[in-house]
């Protein structure tokens, strides 16, 4: 594996996380910003992009517009940055250093307790790393493609332990395929035994696919009362690990699944998805207000999320999935033990682990 350069046109956020791949991959744990100026240079140059970036990575002597530029892009990813420090909090793993005469120079570093559990700095680590594989940031051979295979399924234990962290509620792991290998029915009617209210049909209802895996919902979780009674908080959510999420809103879903049901069954509930990068890794520059005139970048980011609200319901993306696992991972008195995943953290860790072997070994033989 090695890390691939974005193009120019790339969005702000796409560069912030090639410059986190860079940290987090470098043997000094570290990369200049000024590593924007070189990849800008070199494309302008017409020069080959080199395949990795060293913290002290410069050129000089460029044109004037050039300067410019590069100017221009350091101070717009600088800024994602720095939100990126604000939003996620402790969850981030990495902190942004000023060197040299009035801050003039900049370092993104890895913080050394990069794979803390507690604090949610792995699951950003791994939301990174699935970002950048889905994104091309992270050029996978075709011999370490079951890397890429295998992030459905950690990506969903990632979910399970956010949407736990968040709601202090039961979480049942849906999606398919299902780590108790049981098809849609009974693995539905388990998760209703489990919730304690409602009753499963105990055939397939007309009209529904007899192979059906997940109907589109990934993850179950309710927050009940001592009583045990239904009218409870009750979320459903999808887990959209790839760059097709805007395909795989969870409300339609549901209300399929509803038909599944004898007489009673809920009728309210809270839609939610989670994904792996920043809900706003999209994002226009400039952003553009309803009226078309300019907004700052921060209010462009606070208008993803209401708009998206309307179509997607809660929305974890990688900053919040961090922040929320946090939040079960480090609970007083240890991780609850009612989140399906919990308990498979460590297959995070080994994913982490493995990838950032293989790009070791590439910087190695480069």
């Amino acid at each position: 594996m090695h890390i691939n350069p974005p193009d120019l046109n790339s969005k702000r956020a796409r560069f912030a996380d090639w410059l986190e791949l860079l940290a987090l991959s470098n043997e000094s744990g570290e990369v200049a910003i000024s590593a924007l100026r070189t990849q800008l240079r070199r494309t302008t140059d017409g020069r080959s992009s080199p395949k990795d970036f060293e913290e002290d990575a410069d050129d000089g002597g460029e044109p004037e517009v050039t300067e410019r530029s590069s100017d221009d892009l350091e101070e717009r990813v600088t800024e994602e940055i720095e939100l990126r420090i604000k939003l996620v909090g402790s969850s981030y793993p990495f902190e942004l250093i000023s060197l040299g005469a009035f801050g003039s120079a900049q370092i993104l570093k890895r913080k050394e307790s990069w794979k803390s559990v507690e604090s949610g700095e792995l699951i950003y680590i791994f939301c990174l790393l699935d970002s950048g594989m889905r994104d091309n940031l992270i050029a996978v051979p075709k011999e370490k493609r079951y890397f890429v295979q295998q992030i459905g399924n950690v990506f969903q234990i990632c979910s399970c332990i956010a949407v736990g962290g968040y709601t202090n509620a039961e979480v049942v792991s849906f999606g398919f395929p299902r780590a108790t290998g049981d098809g849609f029915l009974p693995a539905l009617t388990a998760a209703w035994a489990r919730y304690g209210s409602y009753k499963i049909r105990d055939s397939i209802p007309y009209g529904f696919d007899a192979k059906l895996k997940d109907g589109g919902v990934d993850i179950i979780a309710w927050r009940g009362f001592s009583d045990g009674h239904a009218a409870t908080l009750l979320m459903f959510v999808q887990v959209a690990s790839g760059m097709d999420w805007k395909d795989k809103p969870v409300a339609s879903d549901v209300k399929s699944i509803r038909q599944w049901f004898v007489n009673e069954r809920f009728e309210h509930f809270l839609p939610a998805i989670c994904l792996p990068f920043p809900l706003w890794f999209d994002l226009e520059e400039p952003p553009r207000a309803a009226g078309g005139g300019p907004l700052v970048y921060r209010e462009g980011v606070t208008r993803k999320f209401a708009v998206r609200e309307a179509t997607f319901g809660i929305i974890f993306d990688r900053g919040r999935i961090a922040q929320s696992s946090a939040l079960a991972l480090g609970a007083p008195g240890g991780p609850p033990t009612n989140i399906d995943g919990i308990d498979r953290i460590n297959e995070v860790d080994e994913w982490v682990e493995g990838v950032m072997q293989e790009l070791a070994e590439k910087r190695a033989a480069a």
